[in-house]
Order: C-alpha cells, then structure tokens, then sequence
C-alpha cells in the first residue's frame, strides 16, 4: 500500500495542473495575509485573526470539488482502461489499491492546505488548528466523491466532463441549500459538507466520517468489479 500512496502522491506533484493548483493557493494565501496584516483595522474584535483564513476557507469551498475532481476524476479507471490494474492487483490487494489512492490524493491535499495555512500563521502568528481542520475534512469529502466517480463510472473521457459538472453543481447546491426552505434541498444539506463546516464545533468532523463511508462503499464495489 505505501508503494501505491507514494505513486499517486508523486504523479500528482508531476502534473502541470497540480503545481498550478498548488502555486493558486499559496499566492492567494500570501496576497490575503499581506493585504490583511497590512490593514489591522478590517479585523473585527468578535472574529479576532480568524479573518485571515477566510480567503483560503473560501477557495477550497468553491474551488475544492474542481480542483479535486479535475486532478484525480481518473484516478482508478485509467488503469482499468490501461490495464494496469492488473499489475497492482497481483502486487497488492483490492482494498490496498484503492485506500492506497485515497491516502495518496489525501496527502497531496494535506500537504498543499498546510503550506497555505503556513503561510498564514506566519503573517498573523497564530495557529488555526481548527480552521485547518475543517479544509482537510471538507476535502477528504471530495476525495472521497472522485474516488467512487472513478469506480462506478468506467470511462476516463466520460469522468472528465463529469467531473467539471460536479464541480461546479457541488458548491452552487450546498450552498443554496443551506439558505433554501425546500424539502428536497433540505435532503442536499445533510447530504453536503457544506452544512457542517459552517456549523462548525464537532460537526467540522461529519464530512471526514462521510468521506469515510464513501470509502468503504468504494471497496465493496471494487470487488465486484471485473477487471
């Protein structure tokens, strides 16, 4: 399995869009703490320096669906379609494979949020655990969706246009739903991770368990999957 984590890890730091992900995010982590550390006074007294992060906690909100999906939406049937599958399965076993691939896009994400929130601490020397918390939860949500899109749909060219769609109906519905009144968008809302990390306290941790549930799911359809 540590193969498999360290391959995905890698292969997505080689990536072009990665790296352009990766630089998006630190600039806009710079650009905000330096505009704010320059500008004491938009710092309410209620929020203290939490109003550092707002800029980061905003991107992955609206951008970490595409930005995930986009990355890793093959993540799993580009080596079913290559054939490559068949290789890891005689190395590793089913479950390996694709915990393996989730550990490894997870930790591509860990490492790119904590670099943001370093930048941060060190304008507003303070540490935001918690708001750390809630990004990494939140993604390993999306990680958790691009996981079972490239297991249950079988086409590479298929999950690319799924992918951006999902990307972008994602956050307009979990957001809608958190202010909507209707039944069915009430459903979306518990369903979201959008909810709880606005919720925040204990309910910071619901998408993470979600992401959790979504990666068992994927293993029991892995090994019905012919390959």
């Amino acid at each position: 399995m540590r193969a498999i984590i360290e391959k995905e890890f890698k292969s997505l730091f080689k990536s072009f869009k990665s790296i352009a992900v990766i630089l998006f995010f630190l600039i806009v982590s710079f650009a905000a703490s330096k505009f704010f550390s320059n500008n004491l006074e938009l710092l309410q007294q209620d929020q203290g320096e939490s109003v550092y992060v707002s800029s980061i906690r905003a991107l992955v909100m609206f951008f970490g669906f595409l930005f995930v999906l986009s990355l890793s939406h093959d993540v799993i049937n580009r080596e079913v379609e290559n054939q490559t599958i068949r290789f890891l399965v005689t190395k590793s076993s089913r479950n390996a494979i694709v915990i393996g691939k989730f550990l490894g896009i997870f930790l591509f994400w860990f490492v790119c949020v904590l670099s943001s929130f370093t930048v941060i601490a060190l304008f507003a020397r303070q540490l935001f655990v918690f708001d750390f918390l809630k990004m990494i939860s939140f993604l390993a949500y999306a990680i958790g969706v691009t996981i079972l899109l490239s297991l249950v749909v079988k086409k590479p060219s298929h999950t690319t246009f799924i992918a951006i769609l999902l990307g972008i109906a994602i956050p307009v519905l979990g957001i809608w739903s958190i202010a909507s009144k209707q039944f069915v968008l009430k459903i979306v809302k518990y369903v979201l991770p959008y909810y709880y990390i606005m919720k925040g306290s204990y309910y910071t941790f619901v998408p993470a368990c979600f992401a959790a549930l979504m990666l068992l799911i994927a293993l029991a359809v892995f090994k019905r999957r012919d390959l």
